[in-house]
């Protein structure tokens, strides 16, 4: 999609086009007598700190599965379980940029094909051919070498079955319902932003609520399967998000509480996040352990996951620092890659080479890192400036 340049082409006239959806929030919120807000950027997208929290996702799921085959990721302290809370901090930060990129868009645009045709496309390249050649390498290698360790034992029935979003095995689950989600936000994004526009946060937060308890009347959390690939239950993870890039926007313009207290908030977040893992809570309430016990937990950790966001993004350069070391910004840009690949490595690892202990631990995360990174530098990254010209 060529760039603006505050004109708008979808207008024969090619009249000025200059205000945003988040403009004019702004406007809409404040005096006439008040100065006029700038032009948000959509730094948002780009922050160096989110890279480092999609590292952090993905290292909870890798810490996760490792947990799982009892390799030693902390001793003394089971992490296993804890791979959907990484999964749903993916929702989360995937609904918070995407938002805060739509509301920034200039007005003009929301009714511009070419702008949507340039969502879809880019939506599409950053899921589809990745996925779709690790599913079609799974194919092959289960129909040819069989291997009794590959993680994604996938005929050419269930091949068509992951392309046509019907199934999802393994951690392929979050697949479709990440893109489902994709479908969807527009119009969400479009709701959140025009209710801060109309009644301000009081607005944002009603409508925001609204969403989260017909999500779950509707998709009941009680009742929603393991790994379900419908969107549904785990729509209050998104819509955290979302709102939360909302008032990311507001405060851009310095509204913004006290880094202090946005720091205090930020570690609160964290202490709920360890307090409630698995291991976490029979400690706390002498239960037995389980796994799954908070797998279900939708709404607390669409709140928490999206209160640390926020203090990072606007909080103490403290909070920032860890997230943005180059180690987590690099994790945060193989994420995807490790994410769809980890699995195979790590049964290649248990099950094929047979390690256990601090080997199996080394060689896994080395390995991971290689492959992840060669994916990511082979298909991710050329795709990743791919636009839509109008």
């Amino acid at each position: 999609m060529s760039h603006w340049n505050g004109i708008d082409p979808c207008s024969k006239s090619a009249g000025l086009c200059t205000v945003s959806l988040s403009k004019k929030v702004a406007e809409m919120t404040r005096s006439s007598a008040a100065s006029s807000p700038q032009e948000p950027s959509v730094w948002g997208a780009t922050d160096p700190a989110l890279d480092g929290l999609r590292g952090l996702a993905v290292l909870i799921v890798l810490a996760s599965h490792m947990a799982n085959r009892e390799l030693p990721v902390l001793p003394g302290f089971s992490l296993s379980g804890i791979g959907k809370s990484g999964v749903y901090l993916f929702f989360t930060l995937s609904a918070f940029l995407l938002t805060r990129i739509l509301l920034a868009k200039p007005w003009c645009e929301w009714r511009c094909p070419q702008g949507w045709i340039d969502y879809a496309v880019r939506r599409t390249l950053r899921i589809w051919p990745l996925y779709l050649t690790v599913l079609t390498v799974s194919v092959g290698v289960h129909l040819t070498l069989a291997p009794a360790w590959w993680s994604y034992p996938l005929d050419i029935a269930g091949l068509l079955r992951h392309v046509l979003l019907q199934d999802g095995i393994s951690v392929f689950w979050s697949i479709p319902v990440e893109f489902h989600f994709y479908l969807w936000l527009p119009l969400f994004a479009a709701a959140f932003g025009m209710a801060h526009a109309r009644w301000g946060f009081r607005g944002l937060f009603v409508v925001g609520a609204t969403a989260v308890l017909a999500a779950g009347v509707i998709w009941p959390a009680s009742e929603a399967a393991t790994n379900t690939i419908v969107l549904g239950p785990y729509l209050p993870t998104f819509f955290a998000g979302g709102i939360a890039a909302v008032i990311s926007l507001d405060w851009q313009r310095g509204a913004a509480p006290s880094a202090r207290s946005l720091g205090v908030a930020g570690v609160l977040a964290t202490i709920a996040l360890l307090a409630t893992t698995p291991s976490g809570l029979a400690l706390l309430t002498g239960n037995d352990f389980r796994s799954d016990v908070n797998h279900a937990w939708f709404v607390f950790f669409g709140l928490a996951w999206a209160t640390l966001l926020l203090a990072v993004v606007h909080g103490p350069a403290a909070l920032r620092r860890p997230f943005k070391s180059a180690a987590m910004q690099w994790a945060g840009r193989v994420s995807f890659s490790a994410y769809l690949l980890h699995m195979p490595v790590l049964d290649w690892t248990t099950r094929a080479l047979g390690l256990d202990g601090i080997a199996a631990v080394s060689v896994f995360l080395a390995m991971t890192a290689l492959v992840s990174w060669a994916s990511w530098w082979l298909i991710e990254r050329p795709l990743q400036r791919v636009r839509w010209r109008s």
